[in-house]
């Protein structure tokens, strides 16, 4: 065996691993954008999880929401700053996961309940009402998916938090913003 035939041999032999080494990383990539999805799906339903948990604790501000729902209008000055600072986090989560969604990170099936979450909430009188005091907050984007969520027939057995009824399609154009 020359010494040429030996330099050819570990060339291929080099080639080889170098390919080996490429699947073994783009295996770990694919692995890693899975993980990435998941913690991304998770921290979403965390943060949902967290919101409703904590109104659901407290008697004073769950009964707040609901009359805001209903009329937002209605609300005393200290009832509309807490119904602001609830909804306001309400919204910011579900912008959160609205672009992690259009990231590709949260799977169109988690989504579409989230998504239908967010319907019950804005298609209400005060929900409605509020979106269109505050959604200069948000990104454009943002505002503008809301919109078209508002102008969606709901399901018809959907209310917010189990008791507030909600608008009909196409009957918040005024207030959509």
């Amino acid at each position: 065996m020359t010494l040429e035939s030996i330099y050819y041999i570990g060339q291929t032999i080099a080639v080889v691993a170098i390919l080996g080494s490429l699947v073994f990383v783009g295996l770990q990539i694919r692995d890693n954008s899975r993980a990435v999805r998941s913690a991304t799906a998770q921290a979403v339903h965390d943060n949902y999880g967290a919101w409703y948990t904590a109104l659901a604790g407290n008697e004073a501000a769950l009964e707040t929401s609901a009359k805001a729902f209903v009329d937002l209008d209605s609300l005393t000055p200290l009832e509309k700053q807490q119904f602001t600072c609830i909804f306001m986090a309400f919204l910011s989560h579900h912008q959160n996961a609205y672009y992690q969604w259009a990231a590709g990170h949260l799977s169109d099936g988690l989504w579409q309940g989230w998504e239908a979450l967010m319907m019950n909430l804005v298609n209400t009188p005060g929900g409605a009402a509020f979106w269109a005091e505050r959604c200069y907050v948000f990104g454009t984007e943002f505002q503008e998916h809301i919109a078209t969520v508002m102008q969606r027939t709901p399901d018809p057995r959907a209310k917010a938090f189990g008791v507030v009824p909600l608008n009909e399609a196409g009957s918040r154009e005024e207030v959509t913003g």
